[in-house]
């Protein structure tokens, strides 16, 4: 079903849109049909063919517009896709209107013979001639081909403009998936980096305990090369995934005070991966480590039907100089960025003391 919608979508796309030979032929077609069958009607009630038998005047009326659509279509055609794209600027403006008047020119004098042999004019007194002529002049430039022409003009350049427009926003988005792609690689050796720095210290200090936290790295990493990928994971999987690093890192730090206190329920609520981890690995590297004694961290998360609450908190030494344009901290914003533009709040608020990270972000059903 979802395969034959699709294919229904990309022939009414083209049926619009394509420009291609042969795939522009059913909307052009559609258009002069239309047209034809449009001036049909309103020519058969001509009082000119009331003496007619039917198939007299059928095939009397179907002459006529046929050759007025075919010139209609000879005049439209060649300022269209002739004339506008050659000439059609400020160097060649004069031969565009030479060119222009020419074909009119041409136009005008083959509809004028063909009324005039067709309708026998010339059992008529020169002033009604004179009429029908003139009347036909005004048709031309008011109904006739001047009109068509400038509908082609106005739906081509309303085309052009759409298209221009989808190439644009079709750009952005492969661009912003590509840049969204790296920052999210960028993550992965970073969280990487600082925690085999933590086994390196237990490997010599406690090598029992390296080799759990080593155990409890497998799981990390084969979450975030397996889950990770997908644009959406579960908000309890991104749960687990933060009291795995948090005990991880805690195990070297024996002063650490941490309270970590989630609330809300997260199940079935899916979050972009990796968007909470780089901000406490920050306040871990720049926080914790960088702390002779008594460090704390505080980490509140509350999940609500719609959105998530992040609020994390770190005491730092006085001197300590947190580097807001830090890999971490850059990759997350700018993530934030490209997958909730204008829907999420992030709020970094570094104080002599602490470092406070609020952040609000959108949430999914499953």
């Amino acid at each position: 079903m979802d395969i034959l919608a699709k294919n229904k979508n990309k022939w009414f796309y083209n049926f619009i849109f394509s420009d291609r030979f042969p795939k522009n032929i059913p909307r052009h077609a559609t258009l002069w049909l239309v047209r034809f069958l449009f001036f049909f009607f309103i020519v058969w009630l001509n009082q000119y063919y009331k003496l007619m038998s039917l198939s007299q005047k059928f095939i009397h009326i179907s002459v006529l517009l046929l050759i007025h659509l075919s010139l209609e279509i000879f005049f439209c055609y060649s300022i269209v896709y002739f004339l506008i794209p050659r000439y059609f600027n400020p160097k060649k403006y004069f031969v565009f209107s030479l060119f222009v008047l020419c074909i009119s020119a041409i136009d005008l004098t083959i509809s004028f013979y063909v009324i005039y042999h067709l309708f026998n004019l010339a059992r008529f007194p020169y002033n009604k001639v004179f009429n029908v002529f003139w009347g036909d002049a005004l048709n031309f430039f008011t109904m006739g081909p001047t009109s068509v022409c400038i509908f082609f003009i106005i739906v081509k350049t309303l085309k052009a403009h759409y298209l221009e427009n989808q190439k644009k926003k079709q750009i952005l988005q492969e661009n912003a998936k590509a840049e969204f792609q790296l920052l999210k690689s960028q993550i992965r050796p970073h969280f990487l980096f600082n925690t085999l720095n933590n086994i390196y210290y237990f490997i010599f200090t406690k090598p029992e305990e390296a080799k759990r936290l080593i155990k409890k790295l497998e799981e990390i990493l084969q979450y975030m090369i397996t889950e990770c990928e997908l644009p959406e994971v579960t908000l309890n999987d991104e749960i687990n995934l933060i009291k795995d690093y948090v005990e991880l890192e805690k195990v070297r730090y024996e002063q650490l005070e941490i309270e970590v206190k989630i609330t809300g329920d997260c199940s079935n609520k899916m979050i972009a991966p990796l968007l909470m981890i780089p901000f406490i690995e920050n306040s871990f590297k720049h926080g914790t480590s960088k702390m002779l004694r008594s460090p704390w961290i505080k980490l509140f998360i509350q999940a609500d039907e719609e959105m998530l609450h992040f609020t994390l908190t770190n005491n730092k030494p006085a001197e300590s100089i947190v580097n807001k344009k830090g890999i971490g901290l850059i990759n997350v914003q700018k993530r934030l960025e490209l997958l909730y533009t204008n829907e999420h709040y992030l709020l970094i608020e570094p104080t002599l003391h602490t470092f406070t990270v609020n952040m609000q972000v959108p949430l999914t059903r499953k």
